[in-house]
């Protein structure tokens, strides 16, 4: 996973969209993600590389979705004005990009969180677009080659990473990673089969060439 840059123009949709989120009254998603049903531990041990070991020894015994979770999918269901925001941004982002649709919309409350997963049921290559106010967000993962664990720390406003996350019989792709926040937090996913429309997206979000990225 790398970072990559957003050009002004994707800006321009993003940050009205934040700026609007984090003023509204964010108890009812509060609620949603302490009620969801994955929400069984905390940030320190789903994070930690003490859990990572556990999936890691897993093997094919994981799903590879993160089996603990403190956080809500906005694409979950209706929760109101939120609905009608997130899916006009998500129709505007989607238009502009040429992607079929959002994977996912996901908010974490402060201490939120998704354990150590893979995604090698839902492969593919990756955008991951997040917003934290002040940086407290991370995303952690473990280098399919080296395994060695590296932690990507919000720089604070919207920020975009790209990347690839393989299949069962893709063992030297398979990618395990997390993320938590230390407050409030938005993430949308984009998965993308195709590298070269996956590059296309990366190069209208940035506004750079990424022919040279794989």
């Amino acid at each position: 996973m790398i970072w990559t840059d957003i050009s002004d123009e994707v800006k321009e949709m993003l940050v009205p969209y934040s700026d609007w989120f984090f003023k509204q009254d964010l108890s009812p998603l509060n609620k949603l993600a302490k009620d969801n049903p994955k929400n069984t531990d905390t940030m320190d041990n789903a994070c930690s590389i003490e859990y990572l070991d556990q999936v890691v020894k897993a093997d094919g015994r994981h799903e590879g979705y993160p089996e603990i979770s403190y956080s809500y999918d906005l694409k979950m269901g209706n929760i109101g004005e939120f609905q009608e925001k997130y899916q006009g941004l998500s129709t505007e982002l989607c238009t502009w990009l040429g992607a079929r649709n959002e994977a996912v919309h996901v908010y974490y409350p402060k201490n939120g969180f998704m354990s150590w997963h893979n995604n090698w049921n839902a492969h593919g290559y990756n955008i991951l677009l997040s917003y934290t106010e002040n940086g407290g967000g991370f995303f952690k993962y473990r280098d399919p080659l080296t395994h060695e664990v590296v932690e990507m720390l919000d720089p604070g406003g919207w920020s975009c990473k790209v990347g690839y996350y393989g299949r069962g019989r893709e063992p030297d792709k398979v990618y395990y990673h997390t993320a938590g926040t230390h407050e409030p937090r938005l993430t949308l996913g984009f998965v993308i089969p195709n590298i070269d429309l996956w590059r296309c997206m990366i190069e209208d979000i940035s506004g750079k060439d990424a022919s040279h990225l794989s």
